[in-house]
């Protein structure tokens, strides 16, 4: 037997005893030990092939927990979901400790540029034009941090990044249910943009005849854009561009309820209808001399804004075009993939632990078939 740690011969010693946790209880397993004399490692062959870890859970076991894991707390997974589902009995930081070694697991194979699942292409949906179109969104969302010895940390914001197919009102066929991946965590956006295009690619991406991203205007994104989606029409969200001009409104009538309304109804009508440009000009028009320091300087900011993004403000095209205009999708991903499982009463994160649940959590929710893969390299 070749030694794993060295390559030398390593010699059979016994059969040692281990007891292991399964999904039908406690069970006593009897495996060859070898030992190396050229290193001193001992090692035991069947331990890996079972994937049995230092916890001494068989995979199925393991899987179990970390599906209860990425759901709900690791207290309330231990004491409640995990017995009750299938009267397995683990304590609470046996809980946090596979379902976070399973996150970084998968961590380190995504950074080696594994996939999972079967590469299929979606059938993406049509626009009005008959085009068919593919969707992808990115977003960041923050996660409070633990620091050393329980002080309070800074928090920090760990990205969404998603490849969609939503249904068209321009096309009859319905596209299957949840084709949506996720991919969530503390990335890098070099990296986040390469491990995207891998999902992508296994979705039939480069097929779809319009590529679409959509964001919020968020620092970096439309780069990422760019850079990792080259041939994708960037578009700012709808609802973001319409906000600003809510709060211009509110900052020039701050005291006149009725115009403020008026006036902010008509900027949002005419940027669906008539876009970015129109409404740069329009605002750009207001005479500001009655208007006070603070309101002066909040149309600047609004007037800049609009100068950076009108290239991605041609709603009305979007609109005739069949296009979705608002990141909806993707916002909903923070709160989905995320902050319904890492923003609840009281939890704070360690930056590892934080990082891999994110990205199981983002596995766990992705199109089916992605999560079993990821699984099933031991017999269970």
């Amino acid at each position: 037997m070749a030694c794993p740690h060295c390559g030398k011969d390593a010699r059979f010693v016994d059969r040692r005893g281990k007891w292991c946790t399964s999904l039908l209880g406690n069970v006593r397993l009897k495996r060859c030990y070898y030992h190396c004399r050229s290193c001193g490692h001992g090692h035991v062959p069947w331990d890996r092939s079972l994937g049995l870890g230092a916890m001494a859970l068989t995979p199925a076991a393991s899987e179990a927990a970390s599906i209860a894991g990425v759901q709900s707390s690791f207290a309330q997974s231990a004491e409640t979901t995990l017995q009750k589902l299938c009267g397995l009995r683990l304590s609470e930081s046996t809980v946090e400790r596979v379902t976070e070694d399973a996150g970084a697991r998968l961590r380190k194979l995504l950074g080696d540029k594994v996939v999972f699942g079967e590469a299929e292409p979606w059938a993406w949906q049509r626009d009005a034009h008959g085009r068919t179109c593919a969707y992808v969104g990115l977003d960041a969302t923050g996660v409070r941090r633990q620091g050393e010895r329980g002080a309070q940390a800074e928090g920090r914001m760990a990205y969404v990044g998603l490849l969609y197919n939503p249904r068209s009102q321009h096309d009859e066929t319905k596209p299957k249910p949840h084709q949506v991946r996720y991919l969530a965590g503390f990335y890098e956006l070099d990296e986040l943009g390469l491990q995207l295009r891998r999902q992508a690619a296994q979705v039939g991406w480069d097929e779809a005849e319009q590529q679409i991203a959509l964001s919020d205007g968020g620092s970096g994104l439309e780069e990422f854009f760019r850079k990792n989606f080259p041939r994708a029409e960037s578009i700012l969200d709808f609802w973001h561009a319409a906000e600003h001009l809510t709060e211009l409104a509110a900052a020039l009538w701050p005291s006149d309820e009725a115009v403020r309304c008026e006036r902010a109804e008509q900027w949002r009508r005419q940027l669906k209808h008539e876009g970015g440009l129109r409404v740069l000009g329009a605002i750009k028009a207001i005479d500001l001399a009655e208007h006070p320091a603070a309101a002066r300087g909040a149309h600047a900011d609004c007037v800049r804004y609009f100068q950076n993004h009108q290239h991605r403000m041609d709603y009305p095209r979007y609109v005739a075009n069949g296009w979705q205009i608002g990141s909806g999708p993707v916002e909903s991903a923070c709160k989905t993939v995320v902050a319904n499982r890492l923003k609840g009463s009281g939890m704070r994160w360690g930056d590892d632990g934080a990082d891999a649940l994110c990205r199981l959590r983002a596995l766990y929710l992705s199109q089916p078939g992605q999560w079993e893969d990821f699984w099933k390299n031991y017999p269970n």
